[in-house]
């Protein structure tokens, strides 16, 4: 919220020639005396209780003037938290100092990051985001072993995309296909290779666990996550690609879509399982601390990328290696190629901060 403040700059002194004061004087004595004492004096007084006119005269005075500025107070952090909050992102808190040195570029506070950072909160946990910040979880990966780093899964692997000219294919019913050609394997391969570039090895598991039955998908990727980790303790992340899907009663498709570098994508969106919902998960916060600082990575070098991050009651598998995550890429009214450009740019992310860079 906006508020305004008074500064001052120095002047030179308003000068009144003493003849000019001397006759106002004896104006006002004069009145006085011939009836007008009590109009004077309210007139006086009236005056005195004008703090604008106080702080003018004390200007001329002193040779100063006043000069307005706008000057925007911080968010808090629970209005930081909402989307509806009422000050918008872009106001920054930040004032350069009178002589800044050679680099002035601000360290942003915890609190400051926060501002830049949503999470959607649908648990009863409270949850703070500068506290996430403030307290981060940092993963590396070794790249030097030549172990895997990263497991990229997916859960519901024939979720698929609007076709279109450059991935024309049929889909089966709420845009679903076993292609993966066309699903979120394709977007996992999209991913796996620009962490592969990067130096991060990383292990892609390609099957499709909800087909032909849906119930029962966490259940057959969580045996495949199990298992990856235990022939290769290596694997510090787990990612889960899915696509989301938001459709209106009548059954229309909407995307979700950003422009950046004058290319539309689609948005991307981060889903953190806790413990709400009654399994057995005791390390979601520490994921969603990791998660949040990547996605203040994320949002930083691509402003419009990520929508906002989603903490759910279900734990979504991620229970079984800190450092795991469900990605959201787009949704049922994206085509794949929004959604392979969008996973380029979190893969080349996601490897620097991986890296340490």
């Amino acid at each position: 919220m906006a508020r305004r403040i008074k500064k001052y700059r120095r002047r030179r002194p308003v000068t009144v020639p003493a003849a000019v004061t001397l006759c106002l004087a004896a104006s006002l004595l004069l009145f006085s005396h011939t009836g007008g004492e009590t109009t004077a004096r309210s007139f006086f007084d009236a005056l005195a209780r004008n703090g604008g006119f106080i702080a003018h005269a004390v200007s001329l005075e002193l040779g100063l003037s006043p000069e307005s500025d706008e000057v925007y107070a911080p968010r808090t952090p629970s209005n930081a938290r909402s989307e509806n909050a009422a000050d918008p992102v872009s106001e920054s808190t930040y004032v350069p100092l009178a002589d800044p040195p050679d680099d002035d570029t601000p360290v942003l506070s915890a609190a400051d990051k926060a501002k830049t950072l949503t999470i959607n909160n649908d648990t009863s946990y409270t949850v703070d985001v500068a506290e996430c910040l403030a307290d981060p979880v940092n993963i590396q990966a070794d790249i030097q072993s030549g172990e895997p780093q990263v497991l990229i899964v997916h859960t519901h692997g024939s979720e698929s995309y609007k076709p279109d000219a450059a991935f024309p294919y049929t889909p089966t019913e709420n845009e679903r296909t076993t292609d993966t050609r066309f699903n979120v394997v394709r977007v996992g391969d999209e991913l796996a290779g620009v962490l592969e570039a990067q130096g991060i090895k990383t292990m892609h598991v390609r099957d499709i666990f909800d087909t032909p039955a849906y119930s029962g998908s966490y259940d057959r990727s969580l045996a495949a996550i199990q298992a990856a980790i235990e022939e290769y303790p290596s694997i510090q992340i787990v990612i889960d690609v899915h696509r989301d899907s938001i459709l209106t009663d009548s059954g229309v498709a909407y995307k979700t879509a950003c422009t950046i570098g004058g290319e539309q994508m689609a948005q991307l969106m981060f889903v953190v399982g806790t413990n709400d919902g009654g399994l057995e998960h005791d390390n979601w916060r520490d994921n969603l601390r990791y998660v949040t600082g990547l996605q203040y990575d994320l949002n930083q070098t691509y402003p419009g990328l990520m929508r906002p991050v989603n903490l759910r009651t279900q734990r979504f598998n991620q229970h079984a290696r800190v450092g795991s995550m469900l990605v959201e890429v787009g949704s049922s009214g994206n085509t794949l190629s929004e959604a392979l450009a969008s996973i380029r740019l979190f893969g080349g992310v996601l490897a620097d901060n991986l890296r340490g860079v």
